[in-house]
This record gives structure tokens, sequence and C-alpha cells, in this order.
């Protein structure tokens, strides 16, 4: 071995090379989702599913009691649309896109 002391900056540098590297390919991941969830269909609120949980586009507009006046889907945990899309991808209806103004009776609110 060398008598020579790392150079520190060398270390930073591979440090900075791998976490690049590994991140590349989440950050293609991410993006394609972005672009698959613009190709998905919106939900039809004649959806047999939609219809079961009593799914609306516009909240304000819902009949269900169990509705809170603060409930939408744009604050809903399940929703993963981006802030300012007005449509986005939600975990209870897979492959299908809803309104961030919309609601239905799994709304559970989203934490921060």
């Amino acid at each position: 071995m060398s008598d020579k002391p790392f150079d520190r900056s060398r270390r930073n540098l591979l440090r900075a090379g791998i976490a690049t590297a590994a991140a590349l390919p989440l950050g293609s991941l991410v993006l394609d989702g972005r672009a698959r969830a613009a190709d998905m269909p919106k939900l039809s609120e004649d959806d047999p599913q939609a219809q079961a949980l009593n799914y609306v586009h516009d909240a304000a507009k819902s009949q269900s009691s169990a509705r809170q006046k603060d409930a939408f889907c744009h604050n809903c945990m399940h929703f993963k649309g981006g802030p300012n899309d007005q449509w986005g991808p939600c975990n209870i209806f897979p492959g299908k896109l809803v309104n961030r103004d919309g609601w239905c009776s799994a709304w559970a609110k989203a934490s921060g």
C-alpha cells in the first residue's frame, strides 16, 4: 500500500457518482409513471365501482351524508395526482383518473 493519504475529494466524487447512478433508474420510473397516468381513462360516474363507492366528479354535488364538507379527492390519501393536476390516479380506482374536486366514500384525509 502507498503511504499517500487518500484524497477525500476523490472519495466524495465516487459517492456522488454512485448516488447518481442509483437515482437515474428511479427518476425514469417516476417520469414514466406520470406519462402513463396521462394515458389513463377518466373514471366514469357510471362505473360500477364508482357507483358502489358513491364517487362524484364534483364533491359539492354529492348526495351522501357521509361526506364531510372539506373532503375532496385532492386531499385524500389515495389520490396520487400532482398538486396542479385536475385529474390524477387513485389507489381505489386503479387504471383510472379521478377528478381532484371529486369525492368517494373511501376518502381518508391525507397526512401533511
